[in-house]
């Protein structure tokens, strides 16, 4: 059966929203709920259930409709189980999609939202036409997805690609994930944070401290900082996007991709951290592969999750 409209869920540790998705790309009658993880995935996935009953309702949806969740991993999207997710305590082995389908009585599917990000920008977004991308979600911490000749590429367990954590170092920093020197250890938010709040306590940092004004010292601090010319700031996202670069090169030894795209909040830093990366490109790529492979910014933006669960739910439910 060819689907019209499938429904999208962007499970988050803040918030949970839910929005439909036609064929064509148009959103609508989208809602939001508090996730209120420390009241148990139980009741978690309580909440889900009556958001999605009430937006298929408002939006008179048939029972046939069904639902894509994008949800933080790792997870297993055969088996529909999230393993466990540091973005919602108490989560461990919980069957989301078994208990969802339990709910709703409709056709429920799941994926990491890395992946989901990534079937979202080839379906609806920047990569439309392509069949071999590469999509990074730079934000606390980093993400991502990988399609070649049009199959996402999530391995035997649907655990992959879990690009964030590609060695740029064997003697580089400890990563949150325990490895060491891994993209994400280099140029996520928390990373540039940490960086930061080491410069902070040296005078070089005076200005970093003074933009903060008694808050937190984030990478938009620093990004602020360096467009001021701010010498230490500058160092931060420039040593941040050679290591981005670095992997962008591996990505492009690896797959071969016709187009990377760069999503999430840290990327609205914008050039001040792309522009060490696209330096480091050529000298970690080879020259033949990296010919016309445009590394480029998701324009899906906040809905880049609603976006990649509804195209998951478009990928799996239509004929």
């Amino acid at each position: 059966m060819t689907l019209d409209k499938v429904i999208g869920v962007d499970l988050g540790g803040t918030n949970i929203r839910v929005a439909v998705l036609s064929a064509d790309g148009t959103m609508s009658h989208t809602a939001r709920t508090k996730t209120k993880s420390e009241e148990g995935p139980e009741a978690v996935i309580r909440r889900i259930a009556a958001l999605i009953d009430d937006v298929a309702a408002d939006a008179n949806l048939s029972p046939d409709a069904p639902v894509g969740v994008a949800s933080p991993g790792p997870l297993n999207p055969r088996t529909g189980v999230v393993h466990f997710t540091p973005n919602l305590p108490g989560w461990r082995d919980v069957a989301i999609v078994d208990q969802l389908e339990g709910h709703l009585n409709r056709r429920v599917t799941l994926a990491n939202d890395g992946n989901c990000a990534t079937l979202g920008e080839m379906r609806f977004g920047i990569a439309q036409g392509k069949h071999n991308i590469v999509y990074l979600a730079l934000g606390t911490g980093i993400g991502g997805g990988v399609v070649t000749e049009g199959v996402l590429i999530d391995g035997k367990n649907g655990l992959g690609a879990e690009i964030g954590h590609t060695l740029v170092s064997i003697d580089g920093p400890r990563c949150n994930c325990g490895s060491i020197g891994c993209l994400e250890a280099y140029a996520a938010g928390w990373a540039i944070q940490a960086e930061a709040m080491k410069v902070a306590t040296t005078a070089d940092g005076d200005r970093l401290v003074e933009l903060a004004a008694g808050g937190l010292i984030h990478a938009g601090i620093v990004a602020k900082a360096a467009a001021e010319g701010h010498l230490a700031s500058v160092a931060i996202l420039e040593r941040a996007g050679r290591a981005l670069g670095a992997a962008i090169g591996s990505f492009i030894n690896m797959f071969d991709p016709e187009i990377i795209v760069i999503g999430g909040g840290v990327a609205a830093l914008g050039e001040l951290l792309m522009g060490p990366a696209r330096k480091m490109i050529p000298q970690y790529s080879f020259v033949d592969m990296r010919t016309d492979v445009p590394v480029v910014y998701s324009q899906l933006g906040g809905d880049t999750g609603l976006y990649g669960a509804g195209a998951l739910a478009f990928m799996m439910f239509d004929d």
